[in-house]
């Protein structure tokens, strides 16, 4: 679970996020190193949830329920971590979308180094439930900011996140 999270970034993250454009593009993608083996399920100190801050009225409740939100996501996301993971990125891109209907793929690497300049694929504990996770804060956005083409969620073993949307194919 992540371990610190402060309610102030996760009200940024969730409910200010403003349109971003990749500044450059993925680095190569290549298989998962030999040596990384598979993370076991958090357990004991690392399980805590972190320590919510008061906000008063629906902030309060719309911060609590984007916590667990971003929280489900790790949890799946994480499974899939080796030991020694420095970055993970989640990174759902829109393949179609009418007003009724979007469809989305998720793209799943990681850093074993903490600038992020070689990555590789992870699999999560389910890609589909991932990416229905991101597409999911939308509920955490004002109308108008939900119509992104690629969301981008980096994690850090701290347990802190950042969320960024491109609006632009």
């Amino acid at each position: 679970m992540l371990k610190q999270c402060c309610s102030a970034a996760l009200c940024w993250g969730l409910l200010g996020a403003t349109a971003w454009a990749q500044d450059r593009p993925l680095a190569p993608v290549t298989t998962k190193p030999a040596a990384a083996k598979p993370k076991p399920k958090a357990s004991g100190a690392q399980a805590q949830k972190p320590a919510a801050q008061p906000v008063p009225g629906a902030a309060a409740e719309a911060d609590s329920a984007g916590v667990k939100a971003i929280e489900a996501i790790f949890a799946c996301v994480a499974q899939g971590l080796p030991d020694g993971w420095q970055r993970a990125w989640v990174v759902v891109t829109e393949m179609s979308g009418s007003a009724k209907e979007r469809t989305f793929e998720g793209r799943f690497t990681m850093s074993l180094e903490a600038a992020g300049d070689r990555r590789w694929n992870f699999v999560p504990c389910n890609a589909r439930s991932v990416a229905q996770g991101v597409y999911g804060l939308n509920d955490f956005l004002e109308p108008e900011k939900r119509n992104w083409k690629v969301a981008t969620l980096l994690f850090t073993p701290d347990g802190r996140f950042e969320l960024k949307y491109d609006y632009a194919r």
